[in-house]
């Protein structure tokens, strides 16, 4: 038990649940990935009879979202495979954005002298911040929890935790961009690419738009019961992000040039998209 611990509310409660899919990918004889961070949180999720409302929602999704878990699990690899192949070409410097119970700072390899921003909301980057204490697990590199809300002025507390916008980075947006407007995500890309510098690295996902019609709309009822909604969705992800200086190249979740034989379902149907930074946008971060 953790004194004090609060677990965040809305879509961030949405991460417990990813982590339980992870969990599960990590029991698999052949996973696609090992999480023992997933195991921690949601142990001590169902430990802590304070937490006993939060550890039944989890059950509950869990329960109803039996079809996800082989896209969660190629999504992770995806990322896993790409960040390790920016930082194999000598990034050290790591964003993830909203960040949640992800656990890569633990369990990924990094090359010495990586330094791994996580920026979430600061009730999240609180309990994320906990956790990791809790945990005992030995850090893959040097991690720099960073409370700030990405829908204001989130690159001043980046740079204010030690963020070089002069350096190359990876940048990871897992899982964020569906629960923001299209405006705010528009400029998220124009903040976050703004803070690049040449050769940085980028790994996004996005739902297709089909998902905010008729055939999401099981997804959707499933993600309202866990407090949270999709805002956003877009089929135009590499000229997208060509406009901001990214050469991309984007995949359905279901591609099996990505799946490593998994048959994915077609709920929740998502792009996954990764690209170097080959022209600086022309726009100045906020100061």
């Amino acid at each position: 038990m953790i004194d004090d611990l609060k677990i965040p509310e809305g879509v961030g409660q949405t991460a417990l649940v990813v982590a339980w899919m992870r969990q599960m990918e990590s029991q698999r004889p052949d996973a696609l990935f090992q999480d023992p961070f997933a195991d921690v949180v949601l142990r001590v999720i169902a430990e802590d009879r304070s937490f006993t409302e939060v550890s039944q929602m989890v059950t509950r999704a869990s329960s109803s979202t039996r079809e996800y878990p082989a896209y969660f699990a190629v999504r992770t690899r995806f990322f896993d495979d790409e960040l390790r192949s920016a930082m194999g070409s000598g990034i050290r410097q790591v964003v993830t954005l909203a960040a949640g119970v992800d656990g890569r700072t633990v369990r990924l390899d990094c090359p010495p002298g990586t330094r791994w921003y996580e920026l979430d909301l600061p009730d999240m980057t609180a309990f994320k911040d906990a956790l990791i204490a809790h945990s005992g697990l030995a850090p893959a590199c040097e991690r720099r929890g960073v409370a700030g809300d990405l829908t204001a002025d989130w690159s001043r507390a980046l740079r204010e935790a030690g963020f070089d916008p002069a350096r190359p980075t990876a940048w990871l947006v897992e899982g964020l961009l569906m629960y923001l407007s299209d405006e705010v995500g528009d400029a998220l890309l124009t903040e976050l690419s703004a803070l690049s510098a040449p050769g940085s690295r980028i790994m996004l996902e996005q739902l297709e738009t089909a998902m905010l019609g008729e055939e999401g709309r099981p997804s959707r009822d499933r993600l309202a019961s866990q407090g949270a909604r999709w805002l956003s969705a877009r089929d135009d992800l590499r000229p997208w992000l060509a406009g901001h200086g990214w050469a991309a190249e984007v995949y359905s979740g279901a591609d099996p040039r990505i799946g490593h034989g998994r048959t994915v379902s077609r709920l929740p149907a998502c792009w996954v998209a990764t690209g170097t930074l080959t022209g600086r946008a022309d726009v100045t971060p906020a100061a």
